[in-house]
């Protein structure tokens, strides 16, 4: 047993949680050793071990005091947006990365065990229980974890690695995404002891049915690190940090509403069969919707050039101390103003807030003005700046011309940040002001805004349930029909309760409400996307099709705005040469660095690699912290012929993340395919040494090895690969194994092996290019040439054929020529170390 204090130390004044563990003496000196391990794990997503004492029978932790919340409690307590629990998934898994290097598993990952500091960050924290691989009796490790938070091998008292951890953590995801444990819904009870048995003994059946809303690349994910099987789950916590990131960046850059979650984008060329390539590329893209639902209004009038204007994020001077509530009613009420006024003005279109935060984090906080405006075609970039002295805020709103960041016109007031009345009301006025319009002030009372700031609030924070919440916005509604902030609040809330209860009737009380709606908000363009985004939750495409026919033939709609809708509309349906016409006219009308990135997926969707690359190298010269951007760049680039252009994008990526032992090993392969072995074994040895038990990394190390010569050591890790994967029934991992047997001299045998995997796995993207590279070796000179023929035309890049495995073709110069280009046959044939 355990008891934690709260205590300050003396020396350095700083609150610290001292946790007392009544050790006895059995095992003093096993736990003592331990903990001074874990004294050694400092990590930012970790709770920090200060020190470590033994006094009488205890062992006294002086750990990092973290200032929050459990994670169990935070959820329960504020309403998380998808984002939000994408970065707080992201924290955890990066724990766990910095434990496993160190050999350290958890073994009871759960909600309880995960600190939420003030500023939303995630730290794991009781690792008081984890335990030394090897060090200690497994038998005994089951009775510490939670029933229900534990993998099937730790309930079935089995040797554990870092992939118990991974199904750990992969049920914290499910339950944190869908408020559900996966596997309640196949237990017979709904008690721990029902739901262990069923994780203990059977796999996970329907995993995918509770997170039908989100992103195919995160149920993707979250399916892999449920697998009953450890082997098919993903290899290391590093790797999930990777899918999670990229995922995320397709999330926080989507523009469209929040609860609108789209499917994960398959970068397979439409006539491949390829689904992946082991260890070559880390493609795990989220669909990126051009969503036109942000939170800004925009709409249109007949023939008339538009003014777009970006509002930029709040800035505080460094004497401001606003209460978070304060400064959420103080943006909130700033974020209608601007909206409703461009609502109300005909000449005016708004760049989404969402696009306006995304632009300036993948283009840098010190980004300059006349940049941003550039890339988001922002023609005005609306400046707040407060100074708040208590409640009472001093406002600065300057209106910048966008292209060469100069001052147009700025205005000044003062609100009460306590009041979202006056800030609504006062900012209203003054940006009205600021481009000499007149505007009709909406005739609410203060008590209509409290409740109006009481409901965004509590839905923001969960603090009350769903159907409540609805039936308060449709009063509210009721009470002010031409309040047109409430229909964008009103579509999240019943979009989410539909999801939520399953229950339709929601979504056609909203297309009814609709009706009731003010003029200019029938004209506006969000009027027309809550009716198509209603239909697609009723799955009635037919009324959605008619409203995009209805807004072709219509005479009021700027261009834009038409071909953003339709290529939206076509990418949801999965008809991507549609989308890709309408995608190049709308980048061709306001080429932004929002319709430069989503033109450049739309090209990827169509298998269109080299257009892609084009596209996706403005984005990065614009955005060079765009991490999926590079990523892509980086992976398209090495299957497409361009392993110098993608030497040079993963090393950049490394500069951002010089631990990521996917983009190390996909650096190492890269420069051995140009025949820079020396920098290839490098890279492979550090990828190697931060996922040691990683049967990718170990080959790749071993060819890097073997390419140099130094086929003693290579010899070891090509053993070290056939031990591991003695019991694995996994067509990738088999995959790696017969390359370590076949490395190993046992040619016959993987041979063997390979052509099993032929029978039960014909569609394998890898098999054909590993199967090349036996024939090679075993001196099958016209069947490897047909089988890198058969790789090529699925999708193989002819620069993998470069590679010293396939020197014995050499004498074959002519056919290699044909297959693989000159370039590469000048690489493979050159003086270099012979194999056998």
């Amino acid at each position: 047993m355990s008891t934690v204090f709260l205590a300050t130390d003396a020396k350095l004044g700083r609150k610290v949680a001292l946790k007392v563990l009544n050790n006895g003496k059995t095992h003093s000196q096993t736990l003592m050793e331990e903990a001074r391990l874990l004294a050694r794990l400092n990590h930012p997503n970790i709770v920090q071990v200060y020190n470590v004492q033994e006094i009488d029978d205890c062992l006294v932790l002086e750990m990092e005091y973290v200032q929050g919340t459990t994670l169990a409690n935070h959820v329960k307590e504020a309403h998380l947006s998808l984002e939000q629990k994408l970065s707080i998934l992201i924290d955890i898994a990066q724990g766990l990365t910095a434990a496993h290097q160190q050999d350290i598993l958890h073994l009871d990952l759960k909600a309880a065990n995960v600190l939420i500091n003030k500023q939303g960050q995630a730290k794991i924290a009781d690792f008081g229980i984890s335990q030394l691989k090897g060090e200690q009796e497994l038998s005994a490790l089951s009775s510490f974890g939670s029933l229900v938070s534990m993998s099937p091998e730790q309930l079935r008292e089995e040797p554990l690695d870092q992939r118990s951890d991974l199904f750990s953590f992969g049920l914290l995801a499910y339950q944190l995404l869908t408020g559900n444990h996966p596997y309640r819904g196949q237990a017979k009870s709904n008690n721990e002891q029902a739901i262990a048995e069923q994780i203990k003994f059977s796999p996970l059946q329907h995993a995918a049915r509770g997170l039908i809303e989100l992103p195919s690349a995160l149920i993707t994910l979250i399916e892999r690190l449920l697998q009953f099987d450890k082997d098919l789950r993903p290899h290391s916590a590093e790797e999930v940090v990777m899918h999670l990131k990229q995922v995320l960046m397709g999330v926080t850059y989507d523009n469209s509403d929040p609860t609108v979650e789209l499917s994960e984008l398959n970068l397979s060329n439409p006539n491949s069969k390829r689904n992946k390539l082991l260890t070559l590329f880390a493609f795990a893209f989220a669909f990126l919707f051009i969503g036109l639902l942000g939170s800004g209004i925009w709409y249109w009038q007949i023939n008339k050039p538009k003014t777009y204007i970006a509002a930029l994020p709040i800035k505080y001077d460094e004497n401001s101390s606003l209460t978070d509530t304060q400064q959420r009613i103080v943006k909130l009420g700033l974020d209608d103003a601007i909206s409703n006024f461009i609502l109300q003005d005909s000449s005016t279109l708004q760049v989404s807030n969402s696009e306006v935060e995304s632009a300036i984090k993948l283009m840098g906080e010190q980004t300059s003005l006349a940049s941003l405006g550039k890339a988001l075609g922002a023609n005005i970039l609306l400046e707040p700046e407060l100074s708040c002295r208590g409640p009472i805020c001093e406002v600065v709103l300057n209106a910048i011309d966008g292209s060469n960041a100069t001052m147009i016109k700025s205005t000044r007031y003062s609100v009460d940040a306590d009041l979202f009345s006056e800030t609504y009301r006062n900012s209203l006025s003054h940006i009205s002001g600021l481009f000499s319009k007149k505007h009709d002030l909406n005739e609410m009372d203060d008590a209509f805004f409290d409740k109006y700031v009481e409901l965004v609030n509590a839905y923001n924070t969960g603090s009350q349930d769903l159907l409540t919440t609805l039936r308060k916005v449709q009063l509210l509604l009721k009470q002010s029909p031409s309040f047109t902030p409430l229909y964008s609040f009103y579509r999240r809330v019943v979009i989410e309760t539909d999801r939520a209860h399953s229950d339709k009737s929601v979504l056609w009380d909203f297309l009814s409400d609709l009706e009731n709606a003010p003029k200019n908000y029938k004209g506006s363009q969000n009027y027309t996307l809550d009716h198509i985004l209603v239909y697609q939750s009723l799955n009635n495409w037919k009324e959605a099709d008619n409203l995009i026919k209805g807004l072709e033939n219509s005479s009021f709609i700027d261009a834009y705005e038409l071909y953003s809708i339709k290529a939206s509309y076509h990418r949801e349906r999965a008809q991507y040469k549609e989308a890709l016409l309408n995608m190049v006219e709308a980048h061709r009308l306001r080429p932004t660095l929002y319709t430069t990135r989503n033109l450049a997926i739309t090209h990827l969707l169509n298998g269109d690699y080299p257009s892609a690359l084009t596209f996706l190298d403005l984005v990065i010269n614009s955005a060079p912290n765009d991490y999926w951007a590079l990523q892509a760049y980086a992976d398209i680039s090495l299957l497409n012929d361009s392993p110098v252009k993608a030497i040079k994008a993963y090393r950049q990526l490394l500069k951002k993340t010089p631990n990521d032992s996917k983009t190390l090993t996909n650096l190492s392969i890269a420069l051995a395919l140009i025949g820079d072995y020396e920098q290839s074994s490098k890279n492979a040895y550090k990828a190697y040494t931060l996922s040691s038990n990683n049967v990718s990394y170990i080959l790749n190390y071993a060819d890097s090895l073997i390419y140099k010569g130094e086929e003693t050591q290579a010899k070891h890790l090509y053993q070290k690969i056939i031990n591991l994967t003695n019991d694995s029934d996994n067509s990738d991992i088999l995959l790696v194994r017969a390359q370590a047997l076949l490395h190993s001299g046992q040619q016959v045998v993987a041979l063997r092996l390979i052509n099993e995997l032929e029978l039960e796995h014909p569609s394998n993207y890898d098999l054909k290019f590993v199967k090349a590279m036996v024939l090679t070796i075993l001196g099958e000179s016209q069947s490897a040439l047909l089988a890198i023929e058969a790789s090529i035309n699925e999708g193989w890049s002819k620069s993998f054929f470069a590679l010293p495995w396939f020197k014995k073709l050499c004498s074959h110069k002519p056919t290699l020529i044909q297959l693989i280009g000159l370039d590469n046959v000048n690489i493979l044939c050159k003086p270099a170390p012979a194999f056998t």
